[in-house]
C-alpha cells in the first residue's frame, strides 16, 4: 500500500513539473482563449497589437543543463488562437504579427 502511495504521488510530481514547451505544442490554431488559459495557466504578459490578443508566458526554470530560457507567445483573433509558439511577436507589415524564435 505505500508503495503504491509513493507511485501516486511521484506520478502527480511529474505531472506538475511538465515544461512549458509540451504544454504549448499541445495547442491547436483555433483553440479557444478559456483553453489556453486552462492549459498554460496566467500569462506573464498579455497585450493587444493591432487587433489581436497576444499573450506571453517567459519559461525561465533552469534546466540540468542550461540556465537559458525560453518565451512562449500565443496570438489570438477574435479570442481564438491564431498562432503559437516558442519567441517573441513583431509586427510584419501594417496588419500582421509573426513569432519570431530568434534562431539564425
Amino acid at each position: 500500500m505505500k508503495r503504491l502511495i509513493a507511485v501516486a504521488a511521484m506520478a502527480v510530481m511529474l505531472a506538475g513539473c511538465q515544461g512549458m514547451a509540451a504544454k504549448v505544442s499541445r495547442l491547436e490554431v483555433g483553440t479557444s482563449r478559456d483553453d489556453v488559459l486552462e492549459r498554460l495557466g496566467p500569462p506573464d504578459s498579455d497585450r493587444s497589437i493591432i487587433g489581436y490578443e497576444v499573450m506571453s508566458w517567459l519559461d525561465r526554470r533552469p534546466s540540468r543543463f542550461s540556465f537559458s530560457h525560453k518565451d512562449y507567445t500565443v496570438v489570438l483573433k477574435d479570442t481564438k488562437v491564431v498562432q503559437f509558439g516558442p519567441g517573441l511577436v513583431r509586427r510584419d507589415g501594417k496588419t500582421s504579427l509573426q513569432i519570431e524564435t530568434g534562431d539564425p
